[in-house]
Formats: C-alpha cells, sequence, structure tokens
C-alpha cells in the first residue's frame, strides 16, 4: 500500500509535533540532496521524491551555495513573495536585514544547527520575524546549506500578549484564583498569597472553601453554582479566614472557562480585600446610628426605633411606655471639672441605664444630657414607674471624675404611656419631655406620668402633670 509524502509527513507531525519533524526532515532532505546530487542511481526518482517531501512540510526550504540560492520550495515563495525562478540565484542575504547578514554567515561556516531567530525582509519590503534552522554539507567541493524558515512574526506577538497578561496578573492587586472544573486550585497569584497567608505551594490542589469562615448561608454558595453551571458570572462578598485565622472580607468575580465543545475546563476568580471599606461603611453606619461618645442609639434612632414600637403596639393592641430622663447636676460637674469630666458622667449614665432594663428594652441619647428608654411591653403603669424609681436610685450613686474626684448627680423622668398619652412618636415625645420638666419645675430627681395616666390604673408613687 502506497502513502502519499504529505499523508506521511502529517500522520508524523500528529506524532511526534513540528520541532521533531522540522529535524527529521532536515535530515532526511540533507542526505536526499547528497544522495541525489552526489550518485546516479535512481537519480530521476530519488529527486522527484524529495522534492515531494520538501513541497509537504509546513516550513520554507532554501537550499543555498556560496550564498546564492540554489533551490527551494513552494513555502518559501509563499514566505519571501518571491516567484521560484526569482528566488534561484537570488543572494541569500537579500531575504534578511542587513544586521543579520554577519549572524546567518557565521552559522553557516560553522554548521550551526540549532535554531535563532533574526528579522526577515519579503519582496514587498514588508519585516518578519523568522526562525531560522540549517545544516551546512559539503557536495564535492561546494558547500551547501539546507535552511528551514518559518514566520514566527504572530506567534511572538501572542506570547508578548501572553507575557504582558502574566505579568498584570502577577502584579495585580487583586487576588486571582483558577481552579479546575471539580474546583481544586491549579493558580494563585502573589496577591493571594499577601491577603490570605497561604503560600502558592499551600494552595495549589486545595479547594477555595479551605477560606470560608463558615458564616455565611448555604443560599449564597447555591446562588453561586447556580449562577456558574448556567454560564453567567457571579458576583458577591464572602466572609474569609486568613491562614493564621483572621478574618476578612473580599468581594468576587467567577467566571466559567469552557472549551471548544463548551464544557467547564477551569474557572476563574478576581477578588478584592474589602475589609477597609466594610469597616468604614460600618463605621459610618454606626455614627448615623449611635452616639459616638456613649455608644448608645442617637436621636435618629431612637425616633425610628419609637415608629417600630408604634407600628408594633398598634397591631398587637398593646401597651408600652417611654421615659424621658434630663440629667441634674450636669452643668456644675461641667463647669467645675471640665469637659472630659462631663464625659466620664455621660459614659457611666449611658451604662447605667442600660444595666437597668431588659435586653428587649432600648435606652438611647437624645444629645446632651438627655437620655430616652423604650420600655418595650407594659403590663401596668407601675412597671414604668418601677423602673424609674430604678434608674432614679442607680444614677444618684457617686461617680469617680477621671481626676479621681468623686461626685453624684440627679435625674428628672417624664413618662408618656402608648396608646393613653399619645398615638405616635412624636407626641410620645412630647408629652414625656412635659412630665420631665413638670418634675424640673417642682424640685427635680423625681419621676412623673403624664396627666393622661391619672386614673384608675394610675401608678401609685408618681403623680399627675398638667401640660400647661
Amino acid at each position: 500500500m502506497t502513502i502519499s509524502a504529505t499523508t506521511h509527513h502529517t500522520a508524523l507531525l500528529a506524532k511526534y509535533g513540528v520541532p521533531m519533524v522540522l529535524a527529521v526532515t532536515f535530515a532526511v532532505l540533507l542526505l536526499g540532496f547528497v544522495i541525489c546530487r552526489l550518485t546516479n542511481r535512481k537519480q530521476r526518482i530519488d529527486e522527484e521524491h524529495y522534492r515531494n517531501l520538501a513541497e509537504a512540510t509546513f516550513e520554507a526550504i532554501i537550499l543555498s551555495a556560496d550564498g546564492h540560492i540554489y533551490d527551494c520550495n513552494d513555502r518559501a515563495t509563499e514566505l519571501t513573495g518571491y516567484a521560484r525562478e526569482e528566488l534561484v540565484g537570488r543572494s541569500l542575504y537579500t531575504l534578511f536585514s542587513a544586521e543579520f547578514h554577519q549572524q546567518v554567515r557565521d552559522n553557516i561556516a560553522r554548521d550551526y544547527d540549532q535554531p535563532y531567530e533574526i528579522e526577515g525582509v519579503k519582496r514587498d519590503g514588508s519585516r518578519c520575524l523568522l526562525e531560522v534552522r540549517g545544516r551546512t554539507f559539503r557536495s564535492g567541493d561546494k558547500l551547501f546549506r539546507a535552511s528551514a524558515l518559518r514566520d514566527i512574526t504572530e506567534l511572538r506577538e501572542r506570547e508578548e500578549q501572553f507575557r504582558m497578561l502574566s505579568a498584570a496578573v502577577e502584579h495585580s492587586p487583586a487576588s486571582i484564583v483558577i481552579t479546575d472544573a471539580r474546583g481544586s486550585i491549579e493558580y494563585v497569584n502573589p496577591a493571594f498569597c499577601r491577603l490570605t497567608g497561604y503560600s502558592a505551594e499551600e494552595a495549589l490542589g486545595q479547594n477555595p472553601r479551605i477560606l470560608k469562615a463558615g458564616d455565611q448561608p448555604r443560599e449564597l454558595y447555591k446562588d453561586l453554582w447556580d449562577t456558574l453551571l448556567r454560564g453567567d458570572e457571579w458576583r458577591g462578598e464572602f466572609h474569609n479566614k486568613r491562614k493564621d485565622g483572621s478574618l476578612f472580607w473580599e468581594t468576587a468575580s467567577i467566571s466559567a472557562i469552557r472549551n471548544a465543545k463548551g464544557a467547564i475546563k477551569h474557572f476563574v476568580a478576581i477578588k478584592d480585600d474589602i475589609t477597609e471599606r466594610k469597616e468604614m461603611r460600618d463605621q459610618l453606619q454606626q455614627m448615623a446610628q449611635f452616639d459616638m461618645l456613649t455608644g448608645l442609639p442617637n436621636r435618629r434612632m431612637v425616633l425610628d426605633r419609637l415608629a417600630q414600637m408604634v407600628s408594633l403596639a398598634k397591631r398587637g393592641n398593646q401597651r408600652f411606655a417611654l421615659l424621658f430622663v434630663d440629667l441634674d447636676g450636669f452643668k456644675r460637674i461641667n463647669d467645675s471639672y471640665g469637659h472630659e469630666a462631663g464625659d466620664r458622667v455621660l459614659k457611666t449614665v449611658a451604662a447605667r441605664l442600660s444595666a437597668c432594663i431588659r435586653s428587649s428594652d432600648i435606652a438611647g441619647r437624645m444629645g446632651g444630657d438627655e437620655f430616652t428608654v423604650i420600655l418595650s411591653t407594659l403590663t401596668n403603669y407601675e412597671d414604668a414607674g418601677q423602673v424609674a424609681e430604678k434608674i432614679l436610685q442607680t444614677l444618684r450613686r457617686p461617680i469617680t471624675l477621671p481626676s479621681g474626684v468623686q461626685d453624684q448627680i440627679g435625674s428628672s423622668i417624664g413618662i408618656s404611656v402608648f396608646p393613653e398619652d399619645a398615638q405616635d412618636g412624636d407626641g410620645l415625645l412630647a408629652t414625656a419631655d412635659d412630665a420631665m420638666y413638670a418634675v424640673k419645675h417642682t424640685g427635680k430627681n423625681g419621676y412623673r406620668f403624664y396627666h393622661a395616666c391619672v386614673g384608675k390604673n394610675a401608678p401609685q408613687g408618681g403623680a399627675s402633670c398638667a401640660s400647661d
């Protein structure tokens, strides 16, 4: 059975690859040239055979002697832009830029047979990057050079693009992770190592779940996989854990990489550390909702919680109370000992208020030396009075100031009850404030219910207060 030269060459290419086939081709061509030129046995058949083999190769083949082209294959004409008749007899060096002529001469003279790169010049004057490999041999009294030329301009451009991309990935401030289809890590960049504390060697072969802090819902990961498997990009945030156990936040963009048949081969995750941003956002939220000195809910948050309590109480037909607490003697502390002492008093009051109430109740600072307490449920009016009395007694205890001196303050407390005294948050604040000022006007250091509380369920020990 006869196999054509093209079919045979293709089979060799598939089995051994371009470099091996090229080397074999050189050897066969050179051997053929020698045999055909130096012997007459089956000369015509052999020349035709080796001509076919030279034409079947993917490389441009040029045979030269004394610096001039002796013969070439069709690929050489395609590469250079010259016709065969234009190439034969032409100086070999017209195919190369002048700065490479000496290098070519030296390689021919020393029979250098390894690949090297030079700049080629085509018929139209355009330049290209050539990979050249050759073998020098003697036939009679002449030295011949069989050279294979390959235009590698696009190859080197792609390699340069790949190097640029690799450098960008390596030096990216973002953490980049590549896994196989099963989720095993195949690549991490230096940013990943700096962020997580894991070296590349420790990460390779692991699953990214080694970073899980374990406090995120399963629904997040279900959404992630559902998104990726339908071919979309997933974006979200992870709360992760470093090698040393410390926690951090990162935002991630994850995509699937598919082969030509559409099968998923890899996953690529690009992640940014947002821990500082997250902490800053939390701090801003804290500043918007909490008093920075005492840590209690601020006026804005108290009003919001008060509105929520009104809605809940209306739906459940329940009663709750609002206590408005104003400090007695705070200005004297500030004037006598300074603002640092005043801050110490406010923080101490906040702590003592929080200790006087249930976890379901809310203590807040309205501003200055004014505080509020929301008692979330109120079965009997006297319950609010008991809490107010407890607060009065607690706040009377001496406070140690920064200078070491102990001093004490009192407080005046006004109490408003929903729904008897008001139907909304603003009304409750106004009535509680009225009750508090009634205490101020009658000697301070006590508590009173707003006048609507007077009746059959009025608290014992409390007093009514008129709004006028």
